[in-house]
């Protein structure tokens, strides 16, 4: 994985790691996102996270261990 080495002065490098605590994240974790969003990378929608186990309906279920297989075995030409 590359790794990039980024030097800041001393109040920007306070204002980033208070950020990065703000959000609970490590710096460098806070500082890849910021990079990735500048440069116009894909993201999730807003609230996509708190979807997650909050559809009720009985319609969804755990697929057979055999549909699993079938999927990764599945060829297209």
């Amino acid at each position: 994985m590359p790794h990039l080495n980024i030097y800041v002065d001393e109040p920007a490098g306070r204002l980033i790691a208070r950020a990065a605590k703000r959000d609970s994240l490590s710096l460098s974790r806070w500082a890849r996102e910021k990079l990735l969003a500048a440069a116009g990378a894909p993201e999730w929608p807003a609230g996509y996270r708190e979807l997650l186990g909050s559809i009720d309906d009985d319609s969804f279920v755990v697929p057979a261990e055999d549909a699993a297989v079938r999927d990764q075995m599945a060829r297209f030409e």
